[in-house]
């Protein structure tokens, strides 16, 4: 039986050191990052959706995101100075009050503006979800027909062009992720843009996948 070399674990390796330098910078995000910034971001961003999304999706898609953040703000109602500090002590790992009570409401504040505005993003990501759904579905199908097409014929896929596409739609959906947590202004349009260039990575890269003779 053959042993795994240390070829296949270099990606996983690299994968482990992402998420530990991801873990460390959200930590120190929590500690350092003004309370006041998610605050602007998320202003901002409510006034792009009213602004880009229409007269009737962007107050739709506002009012959707206020709803599951006070359903979501009504599972925690119950002994919320308790629960808010285990909270900031576990996502920390710092005691809310040997740092005072002034540090410990700013960050709890910091949490807060957090939580809505990661909902905003999910709320619009459900509300693009459909047509993003649809349009990586016709990559896919696109990628799949020309990559059957090619079966027919005598050019040869190009391996250069699957890797690159591999891992540029790789690095696209992992800067989309990003975006949905961090606190940096991301306009509503936005997310269907990168949607439409991964799937054309998506699609180059089914297209020139190996051939089966």
């Amino acid at each position: 039986m053959a042993e795994p070399s240390d070829h296949d674990a270099t990606p996983m390796l690299a994968l482990l050191r992402w998420v530990l330098l991801l873990l460390v910078l959200g930590a120190f995000g929590l500690v350092w990052i003004p309370a006041d910034w998610p605050v602007r971001v998320l202003a901002v961003e409510r006034h792009w959706c009213l602004s880009g999304l229409g007269t009737v999706t962007g107050p739709a898609v506002l009012q959707q995101a206020a709803r599951w953040s006070a359903e979501s703000d009504a599972d925690h109602v119950s002994e919320p100075t308790v629960s808010a500090s285990i909270e900031l002590k576990w996502l920390i790992g710092v005691d809310a009050a040997s740092w005072g009570a002034g540090w410990s409401a700013d960050r709890l504040a910091l949490l807060t503006a957090m939580h809505e505005l990661l909902i905003l993003r999910l709320t619009l990501l459900a509300a693009w979800g459909p047509a993003l759904l649809m349009l990586l579905a016709a990559a896919v199908l696109d990628g799949h027909w020309w990559w059957r097409i090619r079966q027919c014929g005598f050019d040869y896929p190009s391996p250069i062009g699957r890797q690159a596409s591999a891992t540029g739609a790789g690095l696209l959906i992992l800067v989309l992720v990003l975006e949905l947590g961090l606190p940096v202004p991301l306009h509503p349009c936005l997310l269907p843009i990168g949607v439409v260039m991964a799937a054309v990575l998506i699609a180059t890269g089914i297209r020139h996948l190996p051939k089966q003779l």
